[in-house]
C-alpha cells in the first residue's frame, strides 16, 4: 500500500484562528503541484523521510489521536522550504491509518488538518492537498467545516517551475495581509493562470518576499514561476491530476 500526496505551494492565504481549531485555517489560493511524495505506514513508531529520521511537531498529535505508527516517506523535493511537505507527512499518515483502523476518511483527514494548525506548519495545505488541482479555500476549515472549490484551468501552455532558495519556518509568513481577499476577488473575476501568478505575486510582496524572475512569484523559501526559466537551477512540476490517494 503506497499513499500519494501532492506538494502545496499557496499564492495567497488569509488565516482564519478560532477557538474551534476544526473551523480555523485560512482563505485563500493554492496550487497543489506534482511530484507527488509516495509514503507508506507500518506498525512501528517515527517518520523517515528520504532514508533519515526526522522530527516535526505534527508527529506529536498525530500519535496521540491515530495511535503510533511508522511512516516512510520519499520526496523530490527537500522539507523546510514551502512545498507543505509538514501537511503532506501529516495527511499521509492519517490515510494511512484510515487503511488500517475503523476511522473514517473525514476524521482522518481532520486529525491531519488539526495537526498542522497546531504545529504551525501550515493553515490550508491539508485540504487543498486532499482536494488537489487549484484549490479556492472559500471558507477556513477542515472536512466538513471549510468550504472549498477546484478551479479548472487550462496549464498546458504554462509549464510550471520551483527554485528552491533557503529554508524558512512557516510562522514567518502565518500573518494577515489586507490585500489577501481583495486579490482573491480579482482572480476569481478572470482566472487564468498568468492571473494567478499576478496576483500571488502582488500578495507575497506585501509580505516582504520578491523574485527577481518574470512570471513569478517567491512563497517562503521556494520561488514559483510559469514558462521556461532561462538560467538557474529549477524543478519542473505539473498540476496535480487528483488530490491525496491510497493504492
Amino acid at each position: 500500500m503506497e499513499i500519494l500526496v501532492p506538494l502545496s505551494v499557496s499564492g495567497i492565504w488569509y488565516p482564519v484562528i478560532k477557538e474551534n481549531l476544526l473551523e480555523s485555517g485560512s482563505i485563500g489560493l493554492t496550487l497543489t503541484l506534482e511530484p507527488y511524495i509516495i509514503a507508506e505506514i507500518k506498525y512501528g513508531k517515527g517518520i523517515i523521510f528520504n532514508g533519515i529520521e526526522i522530527n516535526i511537531p505534527n508527529y506529536e498529535i498525530l500519535r496521540q489521536k491515530l495511535g503510533e505508527y511508522k511512516l516512510i516517506v520519499y520526496s523530490r523535493v527537500p522539507l523546510g522550504y514551502g512545498y507543505g511537505l509538514s501537511g503532506a507527512i501529516s495527511l499521509a499518515y492519517a490515510l494511512g491509518v484510515k487503511e488500517l483502523t475503523s476511522i473514517s476518511e473525514k476524521d482522518a483527514v481532520n486529525v491531519a488538518h488539526l495537526s498542522d494548525i497546531v504545529a504551525g506548519n501550515g493553515l490550508g495545505d491539508v485540504i487543498a492537498q486532499y482536494h488537489g488541482g487549484l484549490v479556492y479555500r472559500r471558507k477556513a476549515g477542515g472536512l466538513g467545516y471549510g468550504e472549498v472549490e477546484r478551479i479548472i484551468l487550462d496549464w498546458s501552455d504554462y509549464p510550471i517551475f520551483s527554485q528552491i532558495v533557503e529554508q524558512m519556518p512557516t510562522k514567518n509568513i502565518i500573518r494577515k495581509s489586507e490585500i489577501a481577499l481583495s486579490l482573491i476577488d480579482e482572480f476569481l473575476r478572470n482566472p487564468s493562470p498568468i492571473k494567478f501568478i499576478e496576483v500571488a505575486s502582488k500578495f507575497t510582496k506585501s509580505l516582504g518576499f520578491t523574485s527577481e524572475y518574470p512570471n513569478s512569484y517567491r512563497k517562503k523559501g521556494i520561488i514559483i514561476k510559469i514558462f521556461t526559466p532561462e538560467n538557474g537551477v529549477w524543478i519542473r512540476h505539473k498540476i496535480a491530476s487528483r488530490g491525496a490517494f491510497v493504492r
